[in-house]
């Protein structure tokens, strides 16, 4: 098969897996608006699927980090399965489970009290089910103790965190050898990565790296014990393995390819067998597979692979979406990178110019700070700039960086010192977030307005 021939196959399995999803979430909505009605008219009927029903399309708009619908369709399952004056045991659980999908929104929005009291709520459940030798209930709370380890870390008790994540894991194995083994496998390759973070966090990176491998490990056996399914995972834990490998300097771009061409090929297989959840996963490392082919100076090999890329998301072009944007304004940065070490100097500053138009398709407000307050998504460390702004601003720092560079070599002095201009206002804005790393960008700048004089 040609490389034309594999793009098209990957272009037919993301129409596929979104036309899959739809229709999979049409089935599911009309069933639910049948016994919605059929409820009103005072028919009988299946309260647990209903609930369940809710409870799926909760999960769902979870994954798009859709609070207010999570909400929503949370409210409506709590609400129908409290309504029974005689809950079955499997009544309880999804009450529970309602519960604890409630925490963990609130957990992911910052609100860590009200978060905390649905994890206590969940518990209260699941305390008696799991006394009785229900295993989906000991499962349950393992998890929730696996989110308050979270909770800690996230309010700064670094050393709490890794003490509830030790027994959390201790929790987990408890039920190896049981029928939750694979359940069990799978959230402790979790907490391996949500230690890993918390190592990073408190400046002990051997030990973060160690804990990475610990839960690529675990889903390696996995996925040999039949369990395919976790391929997906094990592509996202091999991103979070390679950046951070990457950021702490523990391997070259040599090094870091092969690991960033697995995750590319599992994700890909993933999309193929209907998971068009992970295609921002696939449009990110597949960019960074371009940049690193770009740092070992196979500048044809990644201008191919990034237009490969390209065409395989046109679709996505038109995306209001932040995270994606900038990831676009990357893939043109590189490519724009690749082009210009192969001499192609129109082409590159064509593509500088994409991205630098597809960077002013973000939000309004995108660039400016957010006053002091202790919301979700403030950082603390870059002058409280959320850190997809912050990133997004260093993306688009090398991009203006780029494109002055390319106008100059075109003789078009004056746009290129407007891009400088630019340069200059992202630098002042990025200075507290970069830390000790802001004087290797700020000689950049001053190498690019030396060269603009």
């Amino acid at each position: 098969m040609d490389e034309n021939e594999a793009r098209a196959d990957i272009e037919v399995d993301l129409k596929r897996a979104f036309e899959d999803e739809a229709k999979v979430r049409g089935e599911l909505l009309g069933r639910i608006d049948a016994a919605e009605k059929g409820r009103a008219a005072g028919k009988e009927i299946d309260i647990l699927s209903l609930a369940q029903d809710y409870l799926t399309l909760a999960l769902e708009a979870q994954e798009e980090d859709d609070y207010e619908k999570i909400g929503a369709w949370l409210k409506k399952a709590v609400k129908l399965l409290e309504s029974e004056p005689f809950p079955t045991e499997e009544m309880i659980l999804l009450l529970a489970q309602a519960r604890l999908t409630r925490g963990i929104a609130l957990n992911d929005q910052g609100m860590w009290t009200e978060a905390l009291a649905e994890y206590d709520a969940a518990e209260t459940l699941l305390d008696k089910l799991s006394r009785a030798g229900n295993l989906d209930a000991r499962l349950d709370l393992a998890g929730i103790r696996l989110n308050i380890a979270t909770i800690k870390f996230e309010l700064g008790e670094f050393e709490e965190s890794m003490a509830e994540f030790e027994k959390v894991k201790s929790d987990f194995a408890s039920l190896f050898s049981t029928p939750k083994e694979d359940e069990a496998y799978y959230y402790l390759a979790k907490t391996y990565l949500q230690e890993a973070t918390v190592c990073r966090e408190m400046g002990d990176d051997e030990r973060g790296i160690q804990r990475l491998e610990e839960g690529i490990a675990l889903y390696r056996r996995m996925i040999e014990r039949g369990d395919e399914s976790q391929s997906v995972d094990l592509a996202q834990a091999l991103i979070l393995y390679a950046q951070t490998l990457e950021c702490l300097g523990e391997k070259e771009a040599d090094g870091l390819l092969p690991i960033v061409e697995e995750a590319a090929i599992r994700l890909r297989k993933g999309v193929a067998a209907g998971r068009a959840d992970v295609c921002p996963d696939l449009l990110e490392v597949s960019v960074m597979k371009g940049r690193l082919l770009n740092y070992l100076d196979r500048f044809d090999e990644a201008d191919s692979f990034l237009t490969e890329t390209a065409e395989i998301f046109e679709g996505i072009q038109e995306t209001d979406d932040p995270e994606a944007l900038l990831t676009l304004v990357t893939l043109y940065d590189y490519r724009g990178k690749a082009r210009g070490g192969l001499g192609k100097k129109e082409e590159a500053l064509a593509d500088f110019t994409a991205a630098a138009e597809i960077a002013s398709r973000l939000p309004a407000d995108f660039f400016e700070p957010h006053e002091h307050e202790p919301h979700a998504g403030d950082c603390g460390c870059c002058g409280h700039l959320h850190v997809l702004q912050a990133e997004g601003l260093l993306a688009l720092f090398s991009v203006y960086v780029d494109r002055a560079k390319a106008l100059c070599q075109a003789g078009r002095i004056e746009e290129a010192r407007q891009d400088g201009a630019t340069v200059a206002r992202i630098l002042s804005r990025v200075e507290e977030y970069l830390g000790e790393d802001y004087p290797s960008y700020k000689d950049i700048y001053d190498a690019l307005e030396k060269s603009l004089e």
